[in-house]
């Protein structure tokens, strides 16, 4: 059984080396590469049912020898057909590779019969272009020839409609513009010809004369309105392609009738300009776009009005000038500005109107356009801006004639001036208003020159004050009389520094100048000043700011005069040195302040409340209150350090000051200064048994 049983086993891997050698075999099972003959006896074996081993192995190893013999028998036929096939086929390649041969020899004969063809046919198809060529060249003469003839004969036919007279019936110019046309044609085409330039310049003569002939009826045609005859002189024009003289000729037709009811008209002013673009610039746009056929019928427009502006008798700019001159005060003056003003800013809506219109294929203006328009309707009012500054400073001096300015009291002056100095910032906002009004964003550099006026007017009015003041205070100081705080030149002095702090305040507060209109007609920036102007500088500023420094050196000078008049006593006091012996040894106590210091004790006692009777409520008299002890506490040192000789005694009294000062000081809200604490410490060492 065992020895059965291995037998099989050999048997199947027998047969499925033969199934891999004979790849026609379909048996899957035994082809694959991890087939097991084991399992695969195992698989066979659990299939057979009940089956007795030895039976199922005999039946078994049977079967697979008979189909190893079939393998065997199909592999034989298989070789022996393929051994006798091989020699047909190799006799067959070897004649397909003559053959091949000898088709390649076939292609290389045809490939040089077809140089030989084409290098016969190059020079045929060579001389057939030569010929073409010639053949064009043969027709562009003999279509230059009939061109010359024809040119010739139009020529001479135009030359003899200008010597009898162009005609005026619509019909014959109807004719004149297909003869004008053809003409134009016929010149392109003799473009190549030797004599093209001739024909040029002789066409251009012929029609300079055409142009000169019918120019006049085609303006009497374009005065009179009249559409149809206008239309045939129109086209005679486009057939000279000039259609950009047949515009210039509607504009001078539209200028005159336009001067002429200007000129019957019993005021010339803008505002009547203005009533006939409202009532004529919708008709004439009409009119160019359907009668003149013009592309642009906008610019054409905005160019009549700017040639008509320019062109006016009176012009508006000498009526208005000559109505200036009839203005007996400035405001009159200003009111016909703003006239003037709001008669140009109607024009311009008109226009606008007309620009701005709903339109099917809307032209876009050139900007140089519109910004020549702008200038020749803003002519007046840019003539009149430099008489704007005149009457502005006029107006702002006339503020200043006020009889409060003409008092001879020092405090009411400067009073005066204070209120003057005040009421700036209202005068300047509405001159400014009106100004913007007037001149749009263009009225700095006429507004700021006469602010500058007006500055320089009241800083001349406050330094001649602020020198009256100071005379008084130095007249009052070398008469023996004190000055301080009860005298006129204190409130004074203190008044005039309030006006020029308040008026150098006004100026500084910026200008509002807005946004610049996008719109070329309203950017008056570009339409009143020449280029890129820059607004004058406020130079009285400088002038005030001195003035102001000055004034302030004075009230403190002033406030300060009795204190230094007590204190340039010092030097000269005799109770310093040559005391006897019996006096050096007074106790502390006995000695008491001297008068020059107790003076000058109550003159500090008594500034506060003086000090706010002319101070205003947002101003506090701290600040004057410091300024005058630290100046006390800094002199009086300086002038104790200049005596000389100073005694025990002199040194016990010059303490006792110190301290009646420092208390004064103390009781003022501040301190004595650091010189004259060193100085008291000083005093104590040299001093003995003196002790803080």
């Amino acid at each position: 059984m065992k020895e059965n049983i291995v037998m099989l086993h050999i048997s199947v891997k027998k047969f499925k080396d033969m199934c891999e050698v004979n790849p026609h075999l379909d048996l899957k099972t035994f082809a694959d590469d991890d087939f097991d003959p084991k399992q695969w006896i195992n698989r066979a074996w659990s299939s057979s049912g009940n089956q007795e081993k030895e039976d199922f192995v005999t039946n078994t190893v049977t079967r697979l020898q008979l189909y190893m013999k079939q393998l065997s028998n199909s592999l034989d036929e298989t070789t022996t057909h393929i051994v006798t096939s091989v020699p047909r086929i190799l006799q067959d390649a070897s004649t397909l590779q003559v053959e091949g041969t000898l088709l390649q020899q076939k292609l290389l004969t045809l490939e040089d019969q077809v140089q030989g063809v084409e290098r016969q046919t190059g020079q045929s198809i060579e001389s057939l272009q030569r010929i073409d060529r010639l053949k064009s060249r043969l027709e562009t003469a003999a279509s230059a020839l009939r061109e010359a003839d024809k040119w010739a004969a139009l020529a001479s036919a135009l030359e003899d409609i200008l010597e009898t007279g162009v005609p005026t019936s619509g019909d014959k110019l109807a004719e004149l513009a297909e003869q004008v046309a053809a003409m134009t044609a016929s010149l392109e085409v003799l473009s190549d010809a030797p004599d093209y330039e001739y024909k040029r310049v002789q066409l251009e003569t012929l029609y300079n004369r055409l142009e000169a002939a019918v120019s006049s009826p085609f303006i009497d045609a374009l005065t009179q309105m009249d559409a149809d005859r206008t239309s045939s002189y129109v086209n005679v024009y486009r057939a000279m392609q000039r259609g950009q003289s047949a515009a210039r000729c509607w504009r001078r037709a539209a200028a005159a009738r336009a001067g002429s009811a200007w000129r019957r008209e019993h005021t010339h002013t803008i505002r009547v300009l203005a009533a006939t673009v409202l009532d004529d610039g919708e008709r004439q746009v009409e009119w160019l776009s359907s009668v003149l056929k013009s592309e642009t019928p906008l610019a054409e427009i905005v160019r009549l009005y700017t040639d008509l502006l320019l062109s006016l008798d009176p012009s508006p700019t000498k009526v208005v000038l000559a109505n200036f001159k009839l203005c007996q005060n400035p405001e009159e003056g200003m009111a016909l500005l703003e006239d003037l003003k709001r008669d140009i800013d109607e024009f311009v809506s008109c226009i606008r109107a007309i620009i701005d219109a709903p339109r099917t294929n809307k032209e876009t203006l050139p900007t140089n356009t519109l910004k020549e328009l702008g200038r020749a309707v803003y002519q007046p009012l840019r003539e009149l801006m430099p008489k704007y500054t005149d009457l502005q400073i006029q107006l702002f001096q006339a503020n200043l004639n006020d009889h409060q300015l003409k008092q001879d009291e020092l405090l009411e002056h400067s009073r005066a001036l204070l209120s003057v100095a005040e009421r700036c910032e209202v005068w300047l906002n509405t001159a400014y208003a009106r100004g913007k009004k007037i001149a749009g964003n263009a009225v700095q550099p006429y507004y700021i020159p006469a602010v500058e006026a007006l500055a320089s007017s009241i800083l001349s009015l406050i330094s001649s004050h602020s020198r009256r003041i100071e005379t008084h205070f130095l007249s009052s100081v070398s008469s023996g009389q004190s000055a301080g705080v009860l005298s006129e030149s204190f409130p004074a002095a203190l008044a005039l520094e309030a006006a020029a702090a308040e008026l150098l305040r006004v100026l500084a507060a910026g200008l509002e100048e807005g946004e610049d209109p996008d719109h070329p007609l309203l950017d008056l920036k570009s339409l009143l000043l020449d280029g890129e102007v820059s607004p004058p500088q406020l130079t009285s500023v400088s002038g005030l700011q001195r003035a102001r420094e000055q004034l302030r050196s004075l009230a403190r000078a002033v406030l300060r005069n009795p204190v230094d008049v007590q204190l340039d006593k010092i030097p000269q006091l005799s109770v310093w040195h040559n005391n006897d012996a019996l006096s050096t040894d007074l106790p502390d106590f006995a000695l008491s302040p001297q008068e020059y210091i107790t003076e000058i004790g109550q003159y500090l006692m008594t500034l506060p409340q003086h000090l706010e009777m002319h101070l205003p409520e947002k101003q506090a008299p701290w600040q004057f209150l410091s300024e005058v002890c630290s100046h006390t506490c800094e002199v009086y040192a300086e002038k104790i350090l200049n005596v000389r000789n100073m005694d025990a005694l002199g040194t016990k009294r010059c303490l006792t000051d110190i301290v009646y000062l420092s208390s004064v000081v103390e009781d003022l809200g501040t301190s004595i200064t650091p010189a004259l604490k060193n100085l008291e410490k000083s005093l104590r060492a040299a001093a003995p048994g003196q002790t803080e």
